[in-house]
């Protein structure tokens, strides 16, 4: 390891740790959140040489591996030095610097031959079992055997490349091995954190890699220079006709279904005479255990015109006209319920729930045992797989092919190979009728696009046959001699070869396409999210077509990675993210006719986030998912740089054919400016504070009423005033019988009155006022229930940053929506706070303790319930703090436990609450370059 020697320049935010490295692993770790593209590999690699110790390096696939091996020998050795023989693959045999996957560790430990592919099938109906796990003594052995190997070879360093969302398993033997080489050093790398896991999770992630030392985001890295100017833009479409007739025939048949329902007797009797319906007092505890059903049942009795008993509905504490309109929704509920859950109840009516059930099963409604009216499986994958697609990939290649010509460098990632659909022949020209590798390839290749197509998976690789000759001469570089590879001409298309490397030249095949790829060999390249979606390295990508229906933000974000790197090839590089979506054009309650006087409508429940108001189906929605870790540019006409999906400007969009034109012309506009884009991004950069980053805030338009805000003022004055009236009242009806002969008598009177008043009427004007002035606002209300949640915090050392060095910011915009952020804390805090945070305001349906509050206005009773933040629900101690902090900052409340026979009522009461203001409480995290 002496003889390494890093052979590049460092970028800026890596000087900056490696010139405090000396501080920064002083906890016996290091541990860096920095973006895809951005060069944690290299500086892992440099942390490891200064180190100078042997070294254990675990990736999540074979793809990273290898490019731990590529970038130690490219970076670090000089040109004309032969590969060391001190690498090693094989945690059987370590050498100096040993790099595995975290699977071969597992199957080492477990004392299987060899190890299992790591990344997610490329096939669709791969069968994926695992492998028998060797006895319990064989293991054993086997795991004391590797560590006693390691140990021998003085291994007291561990690089860990996003050791995170891995497989229990994998978990299980990193921490076997951590313990068994006592305290290494450990350097952890990851471009996301799993910020998302629950705090049981992060705890355990945490524990292994230690705590953040460093982060850096995209912004920052593209002002230094260190990632590219890029957009994300969206083609929209509508499925294909024949996909448009099955959603229709599906939803008639859901439609007919729900109308027969709505109308049949018997269902409304069997509904009328379920026994929490009919003794509820004598039921609440089933009640309490599952106050959905319960409410789902008054739902729908209530839209029958049922009159319900006060006394069933103070069970709920709500009165007949809050109860909410009847959706499929709760239909779903009901249903669910009725058939499944609780079909004991009803062996009354075991007949009309069999009718009911055979009815849903023939309309394939039904899946793994769960009633499925609004998006079931079949029609998520009909829209997501959706073959409409691949008209849109050609509309995109022929759009960015005609732009940037023969720069173009596309990289299309789609889930599964579908190899079985190559066609055999010049004359096999079969009709595409599924998502994937080959039939995006075959599509384009029938487009008749002038394009260089090529195809890199783990099982099938094809290339044009005109860039054979550059291939060799990469194999030459590589010294891979020609009798290792293996050209076939492709049955369908003289013009395309497959390639095939022998034995262990195998390993080499993705960094020769991807080398030639580069070298323009290849201008459009298919291949799979699982080979090429994580740690593949490819700076010259200058387009992304993202063909993938994952929609876990981790993934999603390794996969954008591949695109924003910047290429020291290309120095004005811009890359343009594309992601597919198909909308879905008629939603089922569109198909349902009037009931009960109510007009069902395909508008969502107000959400002041999403200026997209219409529901365009699960497919948008699994699009927005992804959007929320994305920051990057608005389209507003002053660029901001933020997350979420809101950034695309689409609400005053029309979403029929004509408009989905019109959308996906306007993102091919900015598609062809990338000078324009790059403009953009240098505005956006350099238009905020000297010292500007990424913050991360919560945006609600909700905070506590009745509270400590103008809603408090405002109830307390009219409190106030109420008083005086009645004692003003009093005074003028006493003119009557009280003999006044004299201005002293007058006087005294007077004197009297007004005592009464500021006797029974200041206090509350002058709580009013105090309250006004402390708070005197939503944004004002808001700071200080984050000031209870972030004391609690400190208190219990989930936050362990002085408090005096943290803040709660809150601010108000034109719209009424309050942001609120901590700043002064690190990532996790931060983090921590906004989940605690936003349960308060959004809560759970089944805390461990909840604080209410009792306000009355005369004749008006209000009750206000809040939820405390599971993570501090935990302790009752924890729980108390909270309490005596919310009283002093927010305003008088009573602490109650759920989990009592008394607490349980309370607990019904505050779901019964929830589940009316789901509807108009929204809470969203989103992060802003400010």
């Amino acid at each position: 390891m002496r003889n390494l020697a890093f052979q590049g320049t460092w970028r800026a935010y890596q000087q900056k740790i490696l010139d405090d490295l000396a501080n920064l692993i002083g906890d016996d770790g290091l541990h860096i959140v920095a973006a895809p593209g951005s060069g944690k590999t290299i500086l892992g690699l440099e942390v490891m040489r200064r180190l100078g110790e042997a070294t254990l390096i675990l990736a999540p696939s074979k793809t990273i591996r290898d490019q731990w091996a590529q970038r130690l020998r490219a970076m670090f050795l000089p040109a004309d030095v032969a590969a060391p023989d001190w690498i090693s693959h094989d945690v059987r045999a370590p050498g100096t610097v040993t790099i595995i996957t975290y699977q071969a560790l597992h199957a080492a430990f477990s004392g299987r031959a060899s190890e299992e592919e790591i990344v997610d099938s490329e096939e669709e109906d791969n069968d994926r079992t695992q492998s028998v796990e060797a006895g319990k003594q064989e293991t054993e052995k086997a795991r004391k055997k590797i560590i006693a190997k390691l140990r021998e070879g003085n291994v007291r360093t561990l690089v860990l490349d996003e050791a995170h969302h891995l497989r229990n398993e994998w978990w299980k033997a990193l921490t076997m091995l951590k313990e068994a080489l006592g305290k290494p050093t450990v350097v952890a790398l990851t471009a996301t954190p799993p910020y998302d896991v629950d705090p049981q999770e992060w705890d355990r992630y945490q524990a292994l890699c230690g705590p953040i030392d460093g982060e850096i985001s995209v912004p920052e890295l593209v002002l230094q220079g260190d990632l590219c100017p890029h957009q994300d833009y969206v083609h929209f479409s509508l499925p294909s006709a024949l996909e448009a007739q099955k959603l229709a025939e599906f939803r008639a048949q859901i439609a007919d279904f729900v109308e027969t329902l709505l109308e049949s007797a018997e269902f409304k009797q069997t509904i009328l005479h379920h026994p929490w319906i009919m003794q509820p007092i004598e039921n609440v505890e089933h009640i309490l255990d599952d106050a959905r059903f319960f409410s789902s049942m008054l739902i729908f009795l209530n839209a029958q015109y049922v009159d319900l008993p006060q006394s069933t509905l103070d069970i709920l504490g709500v009165k007949a006209r809050e109860i909410p309109d009847l959706t499929l929704e709760w239909i779903e509920v009901l249903l669910n319920g009725v058939i499944y859950t609780y079909r004991d109840d009803f062996q009354d009516a075991e007949r009309t729930i069999r009718y009911q059930q055979d009815r849903l099963r023939e309309i394939k409604a039904v899946e793994h045992g769960k009633v499925r009216l609004t998006d079931p499986r079949s029609v998520q994958k009909l829209l997501v797989s959706s073959v409409s697609k691949l008209n849109a990939i050609v509309d995109i290649a022929r759009l960015e092919s005609a732009s940037i010509r023969d720069e173009l460098r596309m990289v299309i990632l789609s889930d599964y190979i579908r190899k079985d659909m190559l066609p055999t022949g010049p004359a096999d020209v079969p009709p595409i009728e599924r998502m994937g590798v080959v039939p995006i390839f075959e599509t384009l290749r029938r487009s008749g696009l002038d394009l260089k197509l090529g195809i890199l998976t783990g099982s099938l690789v094809l290339i044009p046959a005109g860039s054979k000759g550059i291939l060799d001469e990469i194999a030459d570089d590589l010294s891979i001699g020609a009798e290792h590879i293996r050209y076939q001409q492709a049955a369908f298309d003289a013009g395309f070869v497959s390639v095939e490397l022998a034995g262990e030249r195998s390993r080499n095949i993705v960094h020769m396409i991807t080398e030639l790829f580069g070298r323009g060999g290849i201008t459009v390249l298919v291949g799979t999210q699982a080979l090429l979606g994580e740690g593949w390295d490819a700076p010259s990508v200058n387009t992304l077509i993202l063909a993938s229906t994952v929609g876990s933000y981790v993934l999603s974000n390794q996969m954008r990675g591949r695109a924003i790197r910047i290429d020291p090839q290309a120095p004005q590089k811009a890359a343009n993210v594309w992601h597919l979506a198909v909308i879905d054009p008629e939603k089922l309650e569109q198909r349902i006719p009037l009931h009960f006087g109510r007009k069902s409508t395909d508008r969502k429940a107000p959400d002041p986030f999403d200026t997209m108001t219409i529901d365009l189906g699960s497919d948008v929605d699994a699009l927005k998912r992804r959007f929320y870790a994305f920051e990057g540019l608005s389209f507003g006409e002053l660029p901001l740089i933020e997350s979420g999906f809101q950034r695309l400007m689409l609400g005053t969009a029309r979403w029929d054919a004509r408009g989905v034109d019109d959308i996906n012309k306007m993102m091919e506009r900015r598609a062809t400016d990338r000078k324009a884009l790059k403009a953009r991004w240098h505005s956006a950069l350099h238009s905020k504070r000297a010292v500007a980053r990424m913050q991360e805030t919560l945006e609600s338009n909700y905070t506590p009423k009745g509270l400590v805000n103008w809603n408090t003022t405002k109830f307390l004055f009219a409190q106030s005033a109420a008083l005086a009236g009645l004692i003003l009242d009093g005074f003028l009806q006493g003119f009557e019988v009280i003999d006044i002969r004299s201005l002293q008598q007058l006087e005294s009177v007077l004197f009297v009155v007004f005592a009464l008043l500021a006797i029974f009427c200041l206090p509350g004007a002058f709580k009013a006022s105090r309250l006004l002035l402390r708070n005197g606002s939503l944004e004002g209300s808001m700071k200080q229930v984050g000031t209870t949640v972030l004391e609690t915090l400190h208190h219990m050392g989930v936050i362990r940053t002085e408090l005096g060095k943290v803040s709660v910011k809150a601010t108000l915009d034109q719209n009424g929506i309050i942001y609120c952020r901590l700043e002064g804390a690190t990532t996790i805090e931060r983090s921590r706070f906004l989940d605690a945070l936003r349960e308060v305001l959004v809560p759970p349906q089944n805390p461990r303790y909840i604080l209410v509050r009792s306000s009355k206005l005369w004749r008006w009773k209000r009750v206000d319930y809040h939820a405390l933040p599971s993570i501090i629900g935990r302790k009752k101690e924890d729980a108390i703090y909270f309490a005596q902090l919310w009283n002093r900052y927010v305003g008088d409340s009573e602490l109650v436990y759920t989990r009592s026979a008394e607490g349980r009522l309370t607990l019904l009461k505050f779901r019964a609450k929830s589940f009316a203001s789901a509807f108009t409480r929204k809470t969203d995290r989103v992060s802003r370059w400010e």
